[in-house]
């Protein structure tokens, strides 16, 4: 089965050290996207801004690869504070996934790599046969 590293318009990064997304087959492993902006770095500010922002970078990659956010089956969520940010994450997560949400996991992490960062988001996908063929 092939392998084919994806990179979305932003391109491979310098302070990236891994694939954006790697494709076997019709399934896309996405790497932890945060709530910072992928080419300044810029941290946004809140649970909210900052998982929308997660979700636009993660968004991204899934289309570079001529997928959609409803071919996503599996997201993994590691947040720095579940009790205080759950219910921020969570109303975000709803607008990204309105209907037929994907299966989840939500866990607590001690912190992140950079200070402030609040959440970072993974996500599988399965593209459908001609996508980004």
């Amino acid at each position: 089965m092939s392998r084919q590293i994806i990179v979305p318009a932003t391109g491979l990064l310098p302070h990236r050290a891994y694939s954006p997304a790697v494709r076997v087959g019709n399934t896309l492993y996405v790497s932890g996207h945060t709530g910072s902006d992928p080419v300044t770095r810029e941290i946004r500010s809140g649970i909210e801004s900052q998982t929308r922002q997660a979700f636009k970078n993660l968004q991204d990659v899934v289309e570079a690869a001529g997928g959609t956010m409803r071919d996503v089956v599996k997201v993994n969520i590691f947040m720095t504070d579940v009790a205080n940010d759950l219910e921020g994450m969570n109303k975000v997560f709803r607008e990204v996934f309105a209907e037929e949400p994907p299966a989840r996991s939500t866990v607590g992490v001690a912190h992140l790599a950079r200070p402030g960062l609040l959440l970072e988001i993974e996500l599988v996908a399965v593209l459908p046969e001609e996508a980004g063929r």
